[in-house]
């Protein structure tokens, strides 16, 4: 990066940017972009700006799924969840702020109907219904635009299994949402190794990809920018071992990134970060002060996000671990997703 001016001032400038400016200044260069997750950098931005940050929580509690809190991340303003209906399933949630939730249709509740909303200022739209009444798996939203707001919506859902050629896939059908089109098309399906499936925890969404992590500890990746939404699947650094259960996708520093939790290392996390080139490198450990705890997410590039039982753990792990923040559970977390927005209102269609 050519510039005359210091990288103090080059903070102070960009920490008061908007929300869309920075996402801009992040495809300047490798420098901007690093900058944007120094945590200096992002507190100062957060209080400038009024930045809403922190995770969903989606509890599970006698069978029926409630979203009632919200984890502010440090330094960060809470988000009131009231407004949603009582039994509103959180599905999806992206960086810009914009959320996907389904409730239970009134008048039949073997149907759901599906809603975009924008949390920080309460705005609420219905979307079309999805064709076909299949078993939800897996929701991602990635944002393609801000001016004006182009997203899409992408569902995975469960399809019986497929046979080709004497053999057997597990398979996922998949259909898209366009908020430009404002209507759902529906895509080949996804196939994977027979008695593969895709695993609990969220998608992770980097530069318009969605990242999904396989029960073989295999990476399913599927382009929104592509013309006709390509997909693939790719291996993880780390091998298929059932003695090793600790395994979540993360995003660190802006690339996809892996945490995981070798059997043999008490409190440790490794971080590994894939890089353009294909390789995966190891850029970082995490310490966890109980074996309950599990890393979640990575919040900024110095502080990591753990859950145990009753508890949600804010660590800055590169200054000798210290936890910064605890947030008390309501109950036992059942799905949880990070979430930044503004206070702007948006044109949801």
């Amino acid at each position: 990066m050519d510039s005359k001016l210091s990288s103090e001032m080059i903070m102070e400038i960009m920490s008061r940017t908007s929300l869309k400016t920075l996402g801009v200044m992040r495809c300047a260069s490798k420098e901007l972009n690093a900058l944007t997750y120094e945590s200096y950098l992002f507190d100062l931005y957060k209080k400038r700006n009024k930045i809403i940050s922190g995770f969903l929580i989606q509890n599970m509690r006698r069978g029926c799924i409630n979203i009632q809190q919200f984890a502010p991340s440090p330094d960060s303003n809470s988000l009131d969840l009231a407004f949603l209906p009582r039994n509103a399933q959180v599905l999806a949630t992206s960086e810009q702020g914009i959320m996907v939730f389904k409730i239970q249709d009134p008048m039949n509740c073997r149907k759901y109907l599906y809603h975009v909303c924008k949390p920080s200022t309460k705005q609420v739209l219905t979307l079309p219904t999805p064709k076909g009444n299949h078993t939800d798996q897996k929701f991602a939203i990635v944002v393609m635009g801000l001016k004006p707001l182009h997203y899409m919506i992408i569902r995975f859902s469960e399809q019986r299994p497929l046979k080709r050629w004497r053999k057997f896939y597990t398979a996922y059908r998949c259909d898209i949402f366009d908020s430009m089109k404002w209507k759902w098309r529906s895509l080949k399906h996804v196939t994977l190794d027979y008695c593969v499936f895709l695993t609990n925890p969220q998608p992770v969404t980097n530069n318009g990809s969605i990242y999904m992590l396989l029960t073989n500890n295999n990476i399913l990746k599927f382009d929104a920018y592509s013309e006709n939404e390509k997909w693939e699947v790719f291996s993880s650094p780390i091998p298929y071992d059932e003695s090793r259960t600790s395994v979540e996708l993360v995003k660190y520093n802006g690339r996809l990134g892996l945490a995981c939790k070798p059997p043999d290392a008490a409190g440790c996390w490794e971080i590994w970060v894939l890089r353009k080139d294909g390789l995966w490198v190891k850029e970082a450990d995490a310490e966890s002060e109980s074996k309950r705890e599990s890393l979640k997410a990575l919040y900024d590039s110095e502080t990591s996000v753990m859950v145990d039982c009753e508890t949600f753990l804010f660590y800055r792990f590169k200054q000798g671990n210290n936890m910064i923040k605890k947030v008390v559970l309501k109950d036992t977390p059942y799905q949880i997703f990070s979430f930044r927005s503004d206070v702007e209102p948006v044109d949801l269609k």
